[in-house]
C-alpha cells in the first residue's frame, strides 16, 4: 500500500534548535496539532506533522481506518520512518525527536525497536498500556473479517477497542468526554469528519497486533540505552490504564534496556493534555524537557 503522506512543516526563523516529528493518534489528523506545532516553532524548533495512512488527507481515495491488506501496522511504522528520514535529510546536523500521542506512541515505540540510534529523545503523550485482551481481540477481528471483509465495520470491535473509555467519566455529556475536560475541544472533535471515525475490521486487527509488538521486549534492539524517554499524560486519562498501566508501559522499556525514563501526570486532565484549557503548561513543560536534552553535556 503506497500513499503520498500529507505533511506540514513548521520552520522557525533562523537555524532550528532541533527537529520534532509529531505522530498523531487514532482516528484524528495532523491539523489538530497545528497550535502546538506553531508554539514550538516560535520557541525555535522545526516541527513536522503528518497524516498517518488511513487518516486525514493521506487516506484520500481509500477508506478511513484502513492501512492495507498486508502488514497494515508495518505501513504505519514505515510512515513514521519515511518522515523521519526526510527530517534528517533536511536537517542532518540537528537533534531529532519524536513525539507520539496515543496510538502514535504505539507507533513510536515500534519505531524505537529498530531506530533508536537516530533519536535525541522520545516523548510519549497519553500512551496506551498493553492490554492482555489484545490476543482475544485479534481472534475476534479475524472471525468477523471472514463475514464482513477487511474493509467492513463492526460495532462490537468499536466497543471493544475504545468503547469503555467514557465509562471513566461521571455523567458524560457526549460519547467522547474522555478526551478532555475542555468542552470546546470535545465539540470540535465531534464536528470534524476526519476525527472519531471507526476503524475498519482490518484496521482494528492491525492496531491490536501493533499493541502486541510494542509490548514485545525481545523486539527492542536497544543500541541507545541512555536515550531520554518522557511519558506525560492526564491523571484522568483512561487510555493509559491508570498509574499501574503507566508503570507497566515504563517497565517494558526498562526491561528492553532503556535507563533514562521520566514521567509526568497532570491533575484534572484527561487524554488530550495538549488540548486541555491549561494546555500552555503542558506546552511549556514539554519544551523545557526538549531544551534540557539539548543542554546536556556530551
Amino acid at each position: 500500500m503506497s500513499h503520498t503522506l500529507a505533511v506540514s512543516m513548521y520552520r522557525p526563523k533562523g537555524e532550528p534548535l532541533a527537529v520534532v516529528e509529531i505522530i498523531h493518534g487514532m482516528a484524528e489528523h495532523r491539523k489538530r496539532y497545528d497550535e502546538f506545532a506553531r508554539w514550538l516553532q516560535e520557541k525555535g524548533f522545526a516541527v513536522v506533522t503528518y497524516d498517518l495512512p488511513g487518516h486525514g488527507e493521506t487516506a484520500e481515495g481509500s477508506p478511513l481506518g484502513y492501512f492495507g491488506m498486508k502488514d497494515g501496522w508495518g505501513n504505519l511504522v514505515k510512515s513514521a520512518r519515511t518522515v523521519a528520514e526526510e527530517c534528517m535529510r533536511q536537517y542532518p546536523d540537528k537533534p531529532f525527536f519524536i513525539l507520539g500521542h496515543s496510538m502514535g506512541t504505539m507507533i513510536a515505540r515500534c519505531y524505537l525497536q529498530k531506530y533508536d540510534g537516530d533519536l535525541a529523545g522520545m516523548i510519549l503523550s497519553g500512551a496506551p498500556n498493553y492490554n492482555s485482551a489484545a490476543s482475544a481481540g485479534i481472534n475476534l477481528a479475524k472471525a468477523i473479517r471472514t463475514f464482513k471483509g477487511p474493509k467492513g465495520h463492526s460495532r462490537l470491535m468499536d466497543k471493544m477497542v475504545t468503547g469503555n473509555f467514557n465509562k471513566a467519566v461521571q455523567n458524560p455529556k457526549t460519547p467522547v468526554d474522555w478526551l478532555s475536560y475542555n468542552e470546546e475541544n470535545v465539540q470540535k472533535y465531534i464536528a470534524d469528519p476526519l476525527s472519531g471515525f471507526p476503524f475498519t475490521i482490518q484496521g482494528y486487527l492491525d492496531e491490536l497486533q501493533g499493541m502486541q509488538q510494542m509490548a514485545d521486549v525481545s523486539r527492542y534492539e536497544c543500541r541507545n540505552h541512555e536515550l531520554p524517554i518522557y511519558f506525560f499524560a492526564g491523571e484522568e486519562d483512561p487510555c493509559i490504564g491508570g498509574l499501574s498501566g503507566l508503570e507497566s508501559s515504563i517497565d517494558t522499556l526498562r526491561k528492553a534496556g532503556y535507563v533514562n525514563i521520566t514521567s509526568r501526570l497532570y491533575p484534572h486532565m484527561r487524554h488530550e493534555t495538549l488540548n486541555e484549557e491549561d494546555r500552555l503548561r503542558v506546552y511549556e513543560e514539554t519544551a523545557a524537557w526538549l531544551t534540557e536534552q539539548l543542554n546536556k553535556p556530551l
